[in-house]
């Protein structure tokens, strides 16, 4: 390849890139005017470097089981705009992992459509220096769809961060689950507006959601919002926050065990991250977080 793709990924079968100089399709996947169609079941890597994406569309065939990686680079300004269109009986599990190289911004835009019996798990790991904005839209339109959402989300310096999250239960018998795990260390604010909606007449669905912050210093900032539309009876759904500093109980007891507090309140950081980074399922991706995790805190 001539784009520089980091080494963890470019001995992969299934890589493309995408720069500001050029597009290289390294897969046996068909990419063209912006379309992307995936299928069968393999892992597919796409990498990012300062490259902006205006209507990307990805199409998953029925009865396909997909590992996508979704990484993005950059040093300056970049915007994302994306639909994944998952068909019936498929399985997606997407991992994305948001890298800026210097203090910037970059604001992105997912859609996600769900047919029938397709699954989605969506794990976005958050460590971006400067500015970064995400808004999701997932659609649960045909019976049995389901979502699964994990987010680590660690902001530091005086790093901002804005993230919407948008649930439509359009079918009968469909579950989504979103779990949002947020760390604000030094004067970074982090804003979650986080929606489910069950339309009527969708009955046997289930809508979950919980977030949980921990803030470790006095000018961190943690706001969430967890809404729920509920326009039907027969279903289930909860929604939660729960937001505060580290326990002061867990911080005695290790400092009591001969532990610096700086050990200690990494210890109990990792015991509170450990659950995200073990769904990664990638030793490398996993590796780096755990390192990127040590800088920032």
């Amino acid at each position: 390849m001539m784009m520089k793709i980091p080494k963890y990924i470019k001995n992969h079968n299934n890589v493309i890139g995408f720069s500001e100089k050029e597009i290289d399709n390294n897969s046996k996947f068909d990419y063209k005017n912006n379309q992307l169609f995936l299928y069968g079941t393999d892992s597919v890597y796409l990498y990012l470097n300062n490259f902006s994406i205006d209507k990307l569309r990805i199409n998953v065939k029925s009865d396909s089981n997909i590992k996508l990686f979704f990484i993005s680079y950059n040093t300056k300004i970049t915007n994302i705009d994306f639909n994944i269109n998952i068909h019936d009986n498929s399985v997606v599990k997407l991992y994305s992992n948001f890298i800026s190289g210097r203090r910037t911004k970059q604001n992105v835009y997912r859609e996600f459509n769900l047919g029938y019996k397709s699954s989605l798990i969506l794990i976005n790991n958050l460590t971006y220096r400067g500015e970064f904005n995400l808004t999701e839209f997932i659609y649960l339109n045909k019976e049995m769809s389901n979502l699964d959402i994990d987010l680590l989300n660690i902001g530091s310096n005086d790093d901002i961060t804005h993230v919407n999250q948008y649930v439509y239960h359009n079918a009968k018998k469909t579950y989504s689950q979103i779990h949002n795990w947020l760390i604000s260390n030094q004067s970074s604010k982090l804003t979650y507006n986080v929606n489910g909606t069950i339309k009527k007449g969708k009955e046997n669905s289930n809508c979950q959601q919980l977030n949980k912050g921990i803030i470790l210093s006095e000018n961190g900032e943690i706001k969430v919002e967890p809404k729920l539309f509920i326009d039907e009876y027969n279903v289930k759904a909860s929604h939660g926050a729960a937001i505060g500093q580290i326990d002061e109980n867990q911080l005695f007891y290790l400092l009591s065990r001969g532990l610096s507090e700086i050990e200690a309140k990494n210890l109990i950081i990792s015991g509170y991250i450990n659950p995200f980074i073990k769904k990664i399922k990638h030793k490398r991706l996993e590796t780096q977080l755990k390192t990127k995790i040590r800088k920032l805190i």
